[in-house]
């Protein structure tokens, strides 16, 4: 686990790097940890994968505290995705095991195709923000009966629950924080914004990935000293990008999480095929 002053300068930086994507696009940023971690500086794929994965809750919680103070996060949402995510991980996590890597890397890629599909899907459907309605064509709507109001709020929570469920086990079996799965979701789903969307995502991910932590940590998985570099770059990282986002407009945002979710694929394709 020896590692160069130059070596940890160069992971610091990286991390900044990431940590910028990961506060603009509400990613963990695992999908470009673990290829930099294993590819680039040797680290065996089980570490890679867990040091990745203990960077993110401390980048998740330093990009979404920036969003929750400029308003651009649900924290009910979060919770409630990461409560059903941090369960749903651990049987992912368990399934992990009985399953080949080259099946958990088609599987990843799949997912991440298919949220590139809703993303897409979402900019071609129209709606730039979870504010196509105006207040009052809102309050009419949800105001017609009593029924509808208790249905709506029964599916504000189910929808949330549902997606850290899907999104929990997914980042169980593949290792990373969940984000390109929550997104996705929330903005189709949830009628959020891309800010929106990528503040409360920072939530989930920095919950679901606890168990995860956890269960390398006591398996002694993890190279610390790559973690602490890549998180001393990583969290004023997710700041910049939480910032950033804040600032930025819409659509183009959504092409390039498009783009950037299709970038994690091939690394992770070229690294299975690599390996």
């Amino acid at each position: 686990m020896y590692m160069g002053l130059l070596d940890f300068i160069i992971v610091t930086v990286c991390g900044f790097g990431i940590g910028a994507f990961s506060g603009m696009f509400g990613i963990g940023g695992g999908g470009l940890i673990v290829p930099l971690l294993h590819m680039a500086f040797g680290l065996p794929i089980i570490a890679a994968t867990s040091t990745s994965l203990l960077t993110i809750a401390p980048t998740g919680i330093s990009g979404s505290i920036k969003h929750i103070r400029q308003k651009t996060a649900s924290l009910k949402t979060g919770l409630l995705i990461g409560g059903s995510g941090a369960f749903a991980s651990v049987g992912g996590s368990l399934a992990a095991d009985s399953l080949p890597e080259y099946l958990i890397v088609v599987l990843t890629v799949a997912v991440i195709l298919f949220s590139v599909g809703m993303m897409l899907w979402a900019q071609i459907k129209g709606g730039d923000s979870d504010t196509t309605a105006n207040p009052e064509e809102r309050l009419s709507r949800n105001a017609t009966s009593l029924e509808k109001h208790q249905q709506n709020k029964l599916i504000s929570l189910a929808l949330p629950l549902c997606i850290g469920l899907i999104a929990g086990g997914i980042a169980g079996i593949v290792g990373v924080g969940g984000g390109f799965i929550i997104v996705p979701f929330c903005v189709v789903y949830l009628g959020f914004s891309m800010k929106k969307a990528a503040g409360t995502s920072l939530i989930a991910i920095a919950i679901i990935a606890v168990p995860g932590i956890v269960t390398h940590a006591l398996a002694d998985h993890i190279w610390w000293l790559y973690g602490l570099a890549i998180i001393i770059g990583t969290i004023p990282g997710a700041q910049l990008g939480a910032w950033l986002i804040a600032r930025l407009p819409e659509r183009p945002m959504r092409f390039a999480f498009a783009g950037l979710l299709l970038i994690v694929g091939a690394m992770m394709l070229l690294q299975e095929f690599l390996g």
